[in-house]
This record gives C-alpha cells, sequence and structure tokens, in this order.
C-alpha cells in the first residue's frame, strides 16, 4: 500500500492586507494546496476538503499539508 515516491514543487506566498501572518502553499500552474494562518500555533486549512490541522512551526504546517495533501487529495 505504498505510494511511488514523487517530488511535487510548491511555493509559499504571504498574503498581506489580513488581520494575522497568513500563506498560501500553491502548487504552481496548477492549484491552491491550503492556507496557514499563524494563531497561538500554526493553522493549516486544506483547500479542497476544509480539514483543518495544527503545527508549532511553519515549516511543519507546510509538512502537514503535503502529507494531507498526498495521502487525501491527489
Amino acid at each position: 500500500m505504498s505510494r511511488k515516491l514523487e517530488s511535487i514543487d510548491i511555493e509559499v506566498n504571504e498574503r498581506k492586507g489580513t488581520p494575522m501572518p497568513t500563506w498560501e502553499v500553491i502548487i504552481p500552474g496548477k492549484r491552491s494546496i491550503g492556507i496557514i494562518e499563524q494563531e497561538e500555533r500554526y493553522h493549516v486549512v486544506s483547500s479542497k476538503t476544509n480539514h483543518s490541522l495544527y503545527s508549532k512551526t511553519l515549516e511543519s504546517a507546510i509538512n502537514e499539508l503535503l502529507s494531507y495533501f498526498t495521502l487525501h487529495e491527489k
């Protein structure tokens, strides 16, 4: 049940003009895969299913979003 390893190119863009620090994770030329907002922790919301995840760092939030995307949305 393992999947073949595959590299996914992403961009992490900071959104300006929002009340809290916010980043959008994008697969270039395709679509947005999620939004990350910094509250007390980093709140991750997937674009397709609106599934919420929480992480302690921005890097772990990006990794959680990519893992969720690979397993559930791809």
